[in-house]
C-alpha cells in the first residue's frame, strides 16, 4: 500500500477521534447541568399535575355538568371526579403495545427479547419516559388535545382496540388500533416485520354547530431517547419523507435546547418518525397528503445500570390533511395510518416498507455508502440464517462476522498480492531514489522528472500500492456504518465478548484513562497487536519519517475502535490475521526481479501528467512576469540569410 495515502487516512481518523472525545466531554458537562434542571422541572410538574387532576374531562370527553361558581359566590364549586388512567395491551410475537385512555394512543412498546443495556430483567421500552402517547392528537407545536377517551370494549377484537372521545366543540373522534396478523388469523411473524406493524384508523365527525378543519390538528409520532450513556447523540434523530426525498434532523441540531423547536413544510408527506441507534417509530399515511412537521428535544434521565446521567430525546409531530367538516353536510372524514414500531433491522424495514408502499430503507441512515452497507448487511444475515444459526446457538453472529471478513479479504487477495509485489520492487529502488534526492536537492522539478523516468524505465507504477487501499477504505467505512445500526448484533456473545454491539469491557479501572474511560476492552488491544505484526511484515518503502508515521497507525485505529462496538474490532482483527497469513505466503514466493523494461522509452500516464503540470507552471510564470511589467522570456530573432563579400 502507498504509505502517504495511509498516513493521510490515519491523520484524518486521529482528527475524528480527538474531535469526538472533546465533543463528548463537553456534551456530558452540559447534560449534567440539564439533569439538575430536569429534576426541578419534574418537581414543578408534579404540583401542576395535582392541581389539574380535578379538572380532567370525563371519559366520554364531554364537559362536566357542574357549572363554575360566580366570582362573588361564597360556596366552593363542585369538582369533577378525577379520571383514572386506564391501560390496555395488545401483543405480537415481537412486541407488547400498551395503550392509554389519556390521548387514546400508545404509551409504550416493549420489545420482546430485547433487554435494556446491561440489564437482564427489563426489556427495551420505546417511547419510555415520554408524557404523551404515540398517536395523540395535537393542536400545534408541542400542544396537545386535552381529551380523555372511552374504551369501547364491544368493538375490540383479538388484535384491535377502539377508543372514542368527543371535544367540547363537538368533534367526535374514533381511534381503532390494529396490530399485524398473518393471513388466516395466525400470529404475526418477525421475519417480515409484521410483528412490529400497526394500523391506526381515525374517524372524525363534526356534531357541533361550527365548521372545523382537520388541518388545525396533528398527530404525535412519539419520542426516541438513547439506550445508554455511551450512545452517540448523532444517532438520535427525527426524519420524514418530503416529496419523495428523505430528510433528517439530529438532536445535536437543537444545541442542547439553545435552539428552538423545529418546524418545516413537509410537502407531500410520505412518512415521518423518530429513531435512536437501534430502534425506530415510523408513521406513514395510507394516502400521502400535504403536511408540515415539527420537532423538539428534551433532556431525559438514563437508567443507572446503563451508565446513568442524562441524555437527549427527540420528538416529532405531523399535521393532518386540509379537510373542512361542516355541521350540516360533509361532516365526516376517515383517515388511515400505517405504523412500524420496532428494531432498525434493514431486512425488516425493507419488507415493512414494501407492505406500506414506502421506502423505509433510508431510515437505516447508511448515507453515501448505502450500497456497500446494505450489501454487507445482507451477506451477514445470509451467512447467519443459512449457515451459522444452525451451527452454533450462541456464537453464530460472531462466526458470521469472521467468515464475512475472510470473504472480503479473499476477494481482494489478487489486488493485495499485486500491491505487495509492487512495494517490494519499489523498496529495491530506494538506493537510487536516495541518490536522486541528494543530486537534485535544489531542483525538485528535475528530481520528480528523473524519478518518473526511472519508474517508467523499470515499469513501476508509483501508485500501484494504493489500489487495495482505494478498494478497502470504502468497504471498511461501509462495514463501520453498517455495524453502527446492526441491531441483530445486540446481546450476541462471541468468545469472551458478551455483546457484539457494545465494547467488550472485561474489567473496570478505579480511574479514567486518557480518551479511553475506565473500561478495559480486550479486543481492540488484540487488534492493535495484530496490526503491529502486519506492519512489521510489510515491505519498507518511503523515508524514515513516513515509516515512523506509518507505524503509528495501530495506535490511531486502536483509539478509533476502542469505544466502538466490539464487532468492528473483531472484523479488523480477523482482517489483520488474514493479512499476516497472506504476507507469510507471499514472502515464500520468489522476489520480483528489478530490471528495465524493453521499450521503456514510451512515456507513461504519470510522466505525461507531470510534464503537463510543468508546462502549465512555466506558462503561469510567464503570464505573471508580463503582469509585473516584464517582457517574459525573449524569443530568439530569426537570422537572415548571409550575403557574400
Amino acid at each position: 500500500m502507498d504509505r502517504k495515502a495511509w498516513i493521510v487516512i490515519a491523520l484524518c481518523c486521529l482528527g475524528l477521534v480527538l474531535n469526538f472525545n472533546i465533543s463528548r466531554k463537553n456534551a456530558e458537562a452540559l447534560r449534567e447541568k440539564e439533569r439538575e434542571a430536569l429534576v426541578e422541572e419534574e418537581a414543578a410538574g408534579v404540583k401542576e399535575g395535582e392541581q389539574a387532576a380535578a379538572t380532567v374531562p370525563a371519559a366520554s370527553g364531554e364537559e362536566s355538568a357542574g357549572a363554575e361558581s360566580s366570582a362573588g359566590a361564597t360556596e366552593a364549586p363542585e369538582t369533577a371526579p378525577v379520571v383514572q388512567e386506564q391501560t390496555f395491551t395488545l401483543s405480537s410475537r415481537g412486541a407488547v403495545f400498551t395503550f392509554t385512555n389519556f390521548g387514546g394512543g400508545i404509551k409504550g412498546a416493549e420489545m420482546s427479547g430485547q433487554f435494556a443495556v446491561q440489564d437482564k430483567e427489563n426489556l427495551v421500552l420505546l417511547n419510555e419516559g415520554e408524557a404523551e402517547p404515540i398517536g395523540r392528537l395535537t393542536t400545534g407545536v408541542d400542544q396537545y388535545l386535552d381529551l380523555v377517551y372511552a374504551h369501547v370494549g364491544d368493538l375490540d377484537t383479538d388484535n384491535s382496540i377502539t377508543f372514542v372521545g368527543k371535544t367540547r366543540d363537538g368533534l367526535q373522534i374514533t381511534k381503532t388500533w390494529t396490530i399485524g396478523k398473518q393471513e388466516g388469523g395466525g400470529a404475526a411473524s418477525e421475519d417480515d416485520g409484521r410483528a412490529f406493524r400497526l394500523t391506526l384508523d381515525l374517524e372524525f365527525e363534526n356534531t357541533g354547530e361550527s365548521s372545523l378543519n382537520l388541518e388545525d390538528y396533528g398527530l404525535f409520532a412519539g419520542s426516541a431517547a438513547p439506550l445508554w450513556k455511551g450512545e452517540w447523540d448523532r444517532h438520535i434523530m427525527l426524519f420524514y419523507q418530503k416529496d419523495g426525498d428523505y430528510k433528517k434532523r439530529r438532536v445535536t441540531k437543537f444545541k442542547n435546547g439553545k435552539k428552538p423547536h423545529f418546524q418545516e413544510d413537509a410537502g407531500v408527506l410520505g412518512y415521518a418518525g423518530v429513531s435512536n441507534q437501534f430502534f425506530a417509530t415510523i408513521i406513514s399515511p395510507e394516502n400521502p397528503y400535504d403536511a408540515w412537521v415539527w420537532g423538539d428535544r428534551r433532556s431525559v434521565q438514563l437508567p443507572g445500570v446503563a451508565g446513568g446521567g442524562s441524555g437527549e430525546s427527540i420528538r416529532l409531530g405531523m399535521s393532518l390533511p386540509d379537510k373542512k367538516l361542516t355541521p350540516k353536510g360533509d361532516n365526516k372524514e376517515a383517515l388511515s395510518f400505517n405504523l412500524y414500531i420496532g428494531p432498525k433491522e434493514n431486512r425488516l424495514l425493507g419488507r415493512s416498507g414494501e407492505a406500506h408502499d414506502r421506502d423505509y430503507g433510508k431510515v437505516m441512515n447508511y448515507g453515501i455508502l448505502s450500497l456497500i452497507s446494505k450489501f454487507l448487511n445482507w451477506l451477514l444475515n445470509e451467512l447467519f440464517l443459512k449457515i451459522f444459526s444452525k451451527v452454533s446457538d450462541s456464537w453464530g453472529w460472531g462466526y458470521s462476522i469472521v467468515v464475512l471478513t475472510i470473504i472480503i479479504r479473499g476477494a481482494m487477495w489478487p489486488l493485495q498480492n499485486k500491491s505487495t509485489r509492487a512495494m517490494k520492487r519499489m523498496s529495491k529502488l530506494q538506493p537510487q531514489i536516495k541518490e536522486l534526492r541528494e543530486k537534485y536537492a535544489d531542483d525538485p522539478n528535475r528530481m520528480n522528472q528523473e524519478m518518473m523516468k526511472m519508474y517508467r524505465d523499470y515499469g513501476i507504477n508509483p501508485l500501484g500500492g494504493c489500489l487495495p487501499l482505494v478498494v478497502q477504505i470504502p468497504i471498511f467505512f461501509g462495514f463501520y456504518i453498517m455495524l453502527q445500526y446492526a441491531v441483530e448484533l445486540r446481546q450476541q456473545p462471541f468468545l469472551w465478548v458478551e455483546d457484539l454491539a457494545l465494547p467488550d469491557t472485561v474489567a473496570t479501572l478505579p480511574f479514567d484513562l486518557w480518551f479511553l474511560g475506565n473500561g478495559v476492552n480486550l479486543l481492540p488491544i488484540v487488534m492493535a497487536v495484530t496490526m503491529v505484526l502486519q506492519m512489521a511484515l510489510t515491505p519498507k518503502t518511503g523515508d524514515k519519517m513516513q515509516r515512523n508515521l506509518f507505524m503509528m497507525m495501530p495506535v490511531i485505529f486502536f483509539f478509533f475502535c476502542y469505544s466502538f462496538a466490539s464487532a468492528l474490532a473483531l472484523y479488523w482483527t480477523t482482517s489483520n490475521i488474514f493479512a499476516i497469513v497472506q504476507m507469510l505466503i507471499t514472502r515464500r514466493l520468489p522476489d520480483p526481479e528489478l530490471k528495465k523494461k524493453k521499450g521503456a522509452a514510451k512515456k507513461g500516464f504519470f510522466q505525461k501528467l507531470q510534464e503537463r503540470a510543468e508546462e502549465a507552471q512555466k506558462t503561469q510564470k510567464a503570464l505573471r512576469a508580463r503582469q509585473m511589467g516584464g517582457q517574459g522570456p525573449k524569443k530568439p530573432k530569426k537570422r537572415g540569410p548571409r550575403t557574400g563579400g
